[in-house]
């Protein structure tokens, strides 16, 4: 997955099934559902910066006015989740399809200085057609790349000064087409020809680079 940061008071085209960029767009809702959360039912909302849930507290039983305690919110910033993925249950051996159970949500966690640690929310629920949509949203916003020459091509559309940098997480191929893809959108906004480069400009944004594909020769390289 290519992830990029965007600088503070930039705005950005809207990708088709998200809203428009601008802190006002970035909190509105885009879904709203049902998630069972460390074994409790919670009402979850997931926004472009955020997803929010709290749990489902039952009405009192007597219908009285009684102390009405609020179940406390739970947040998670989009910027802190690395990857999403459906969860299953299969059988041994298993490597596709399976009983659908959710989704699984891998957020960082600072550990100590500048180290990391990660932690999965498990959004728990039967509905293919539910998690299904769910899982949609999640990946436009975290932009996760779905075949090869994607992230070569999310790039090429990107308007590269609006970002601090760019993140690969992946393996040696993820990783190799974001740097070719950084390099390309560099000579295409220079006006270079891009079939031959004896001198190529420079990206204008660093490169960073978290290995997690099979093979990773060539992130620790690069």
């Amino acid at each position: 997955r290519a992830r990029g940061r965007r600088r503070e008071g930039t705005r950005l085209p809207a990708r088709d099934g998200l809203p428009p960029a601008g802190p006002w767009a970035a909190a509105e809702p885009l879904l709203r559902g049902i998630f069972e959360i460390s074994k409790r039912s919670c009402d979850v909302v997931l926004s472009a910066r955020r997803l929010r849930w709290s749990p489902i507290l039952p009405e009192s039983p007597t219908g009285g006015t009684g102390m009405v305690l609020r179940a406390q919110e739970e947040i998670i910033e989009m910027k802190d989740v690395f990857s999403v993925k459906l969860k299953r249950r299969r059988f041994v051996g298993q490597k596709k399809g399976g009983t659908l159970l959710g989704i699984t949500i891998f957020k960082c966690l600072h550990k100590e200085e500048n180290k990391l640690t990660d932690c999965a929310i498990h959004l728990n629920n039967l509905s293919e057609d539910h998690c299904h949509s769910w899982f949609r949203h999640l990946k436009d916003i975290l932009n996760v790349t779905e075949y090869e020459g994607h992230a070569l091509s999310v790039l090429k559309e990107c308007e590269l000064q609006a970002f601090d940098g760019v993140v690969c997480v992946g393996g040696d191929g993820s990783v190799s087409e974001v740097a070719h893809g950084l390099l390309l959108k560099a000579q295409i906004d220079a006006g270079k020809d891009t079939d031959y480069i004896p001198t190529p400009v420079k990206a204008p944004v660093p490169l960073g680079v978290i290995p997690a594909g099979e093979t990773k020769r060539y992130c620790y390289i690069l």
